[in-house]
């Protein structure tokens, strides 16, 4: 093996190993204020001037919870007191800082995620509280919690999935007999961590026949399909959506300026108990995955641009060949190469303009020495060289640019789709590769496509191998259906590109090309000029 690859692969391996707990395991897990790697910060900036709810509860103990797509830890009466959205699916999160802005819950807010306010005042627990957690099964946990605070028992059902961004909760408030009557009961999310002035949104009904209001007042609205914040309204970053579970009645969306948002029931006269059944999306505010779990139609809440339209055109495909052929790894293999022979024709003119440039760069490096004082002359001489020898120095730019959005819509889709699913050895494409037989095969193939794409000059060989094993490092924590996709899109162009070398003449464009070979295929009489870099 070559001396100069050696120390980057046995980094790369050693690396790996240290990679080798990276997915996430769903479970409950104990932890406290110290688990925040911030804890300290945030303990003295509530020494200097108390406020927040963090002020009042470093003592308590916590649960958390890491999914696929979001890290959630949750109080002993069920309220969210930081959630952290993952910007990668399958990502495992080592260190947890509150004022992390993938925590969406504020560290300085007054109040935790999922808080219960009576008329708008909190209601804190009191006296004694039962908390307990199950496993309904391979991907939801459930906790049921249950406190008195006053005159009224609170009741919470909390439901957190590994494979969706989205919680269900159910809060029940029990009056008791002779206590005083309430107006409303509201459940509220105190705004996304790191934004000021987030966009606040209300909308009503769904699709072309539903309508919204962006930064609205802070007033009621009946019959509410959302009410949402987002860090911004340019389709990126995070979100926070609050929904009516489905059959849900009475429930009014009600923004609380400038950064809450609250779901709120009216208590009816005479009345001993209010319900609130609603979900909470807390994610990245992006459109896959908006779509698969069922919010894409919301009026409002996203506004696609063109690749945004293109990749629901990729989504609908994607799933409509999983309704025929029932696996997720077969159909994202399916859609990566129905999308390769689709690029077909440009990745050819692509190759044989690289493959043309290269067989000229001997009379470039000429052209360069006979007229390194004469620049006018220079860019004469080398336009005729490329028209005699019918290359486009272009030729190799453009179709790469032609490419280049849909290579980033496939990768998006890819990137947050939630597969849920295993594909031979893997047991979950939405996580990444145990044995890490992708990345490796991934290391493999780019090796090959440096080799043909940089033939005759090795200092290029040597620079794309080392860009190659360092990207490789960082795809290791991807999830394994992205990575799939790499490596059987790759793995077609190196297959394209060594059949477009087989098809090429000895002396293609008119250069020396890869100069003159004997009878095993070995070069010879080898020109000074290939032994050095080109340097145009």
């Amino acid at each position: 093996m070559n001396r100069t690859f050696r120390p980057l692969l046995a980094l790369l391996a050693t690396l790996a190993l240290g990679l080798a707990h990276a997915n996430v395991e769903f479970g409950l897990n104990d932890a406290t204020f110290s688990t925040f790697r911030d804890a300290g910060d945030v303990a003295s900036a509530c020494e200097a001037e108390p406020s927040g709810f963090w002020c009042e509860r470093q003592d308590e103990p916590l649960t958390l919870i890491p999914t696929k797509g979001l890290d959630v830890f949750v109080d002993e009466v069920g309220e969210i007191v930081a959630a952290f959205a993952k910007p990668q699916k399958g990502q495992n999160i080592s260190n947890y800082n509150l004022g992390n802005r993938q925590n969406l819950i504020p560290p300085a807010a007054t109040l935790p995620g999922g808080a219960v306010l009576l008329d708008g005042a909190y209601l804190p627990p009191e006296g004694d509280i039962e908390a307990a957690w199950e496993r309904l099964d391979e991907t939801t946990f459930e906790g049921t919690f249950r406190f008195a605070s006053g005159d009224y028992v609170v009741e919470r059902r909390l439901q957190v999935s590994s494979i969706s961004h989205t919680l269900k909760m159910d809060v029940a408030v029990t009056r008791e007999s002779g206590g005083p009557e309430a107006g409303a009961v509201q459940v509220v999310f105190p705004g996304i961590a790191g934004v000021t002035d987030p966009v606040m949104k209300v909308g009503q009904g769904e699709g072309d026949a539903g309508s919204h209001a962006t930064n609205p007042l802070a007033q009621a609205v009946g019959n509410p399909s959302y009410i949402s914040l987002q860090n911004n309204d340019r389709n990126t970053a995070f979100a926070i959506i609050m929904r009516p579970q489905e059959g849900a009645a009475d429930l009014e969306a009600l923004p609380r300026p400038p950064r809450q948002i609250a779901m709120q029931t009216t208590w009816d006269d005479g009345a001993t108990e209010a319900n609130l059944p609603i979900t909470v999306y807390l994610g990245p505010n992006e459109l896959v995955r908006y779509t698969q779990e069922g919010y894409a139609d919301l009026p409002g809440l996203f506004t696609p641009n063109i690749l945004g339209r293109i990749s629901l055109g990729v989504l609908w495909a994607l799933e409509s060949i999983h309704d025929r052929v029932g696996n997720w790894g077969l159909s994202i293999i399916i859609l990566t190469l129905l999308f390769r022979v689709l690029i077909w024709p440009l990745i050819q003119t692509q190759t044989k303009s690289m493959y043309g440039m290269q067989a000229l760069q001997p009379k470039l490096q000429e052209l360069q020495k006979k007229y390194k004082d004469d620049r006018e002359t220079l860019t004469q001489e080398t336009m005729k060289l490329y028209r005699e020898a019918g290359v486009n120095p272009a030729g190799g730019c453009l179709p790469l640019l032609a490419q280049m959005p849909l290579f980033i819509i496939l990768w998006r889709v890819f990137v947050n789709f939630e597969f849920a699913e295993g594909f031979l050895w893997v047991p979950d494409l939405g996580q990444a590769d145990p044995f890490y037989i992708l990345p490796v095969l991934y290391v493999a193939i780019m090796f090959g496509m440096s080799y043909f794409s940089s033939r005759g000059n090795p200092q290029s060989f040597r620079q794309q191998v080392i860009i190659n094993v360092v990207f490789a490092f960082i795809l290791f924590g991807f999830p394994a259906g992205v990575l799939l996709y790499f490596v059987v899109s790759m793995g077609v162009q190196v297959l394209q590109y060594w059949l477009i070398q087989r098809s090429r003449p000895s002396n293609d464009a008119g250069g020396k090309g890869d100069g003159p070979k004997d009878g095993k295929g070995k070069k010879k009489g080898k020109a000074k000029a290939d032994a050095k870099p080109a340097s145009a």
